[in-house]
């Protein structure tokens, strides 16, 4: 009769003198699964990306429910969008100035 199990296992399913299910490590076996790490208590509390994103939430939680802190924003974003707004324009009157120098420069003397 074959070996229902497949070349290099006892007829029986499981190794001799091993709990049914697991084999040896070795030759014509495969290796044990790993085993992930047991946690150590308390061990997440002091990891730092743990901290980072409960500082994180913890920020976030706040800015969205304090309306003082959110008006506050909205007043520093309005301002800071109307700096911008102020820097492009008086950027594009600077061109507009050099422009304008560029083409008096370049114009021919009609003094004759």
């Amino acid at each position: 009769m074959p070996n229902p199990y497949g070349h290099g296992y006892p007829p029986t399913g499981h190794a001799p003198g091993y709990p049914h299910g697991q084999f040896p490590w070795g030759p014509g076996y495969p290796p044990p699964p790993a085993q992930p790490a047991a946690p150590t208590g308390g061990g997440h509390l002091t990891n730092p990306r743990f901290l980072k994103g409960a500082l994180v939430g913890a920020l976030a939680a706040y800015l969205l429910t304090n309306e003082t802190v959110q008006h506050n924003a909205i007043k520093a974003a309005v301002r800071a969008w109307s700096m911008v707004q102020g820097g492009v324009e008086e950027m594009k009157e600077r061109f507009r100035d050099a422009e304008a120098e560029l083409h008096t420069a370049q114009a021919p003397d009609d003094e004759d």
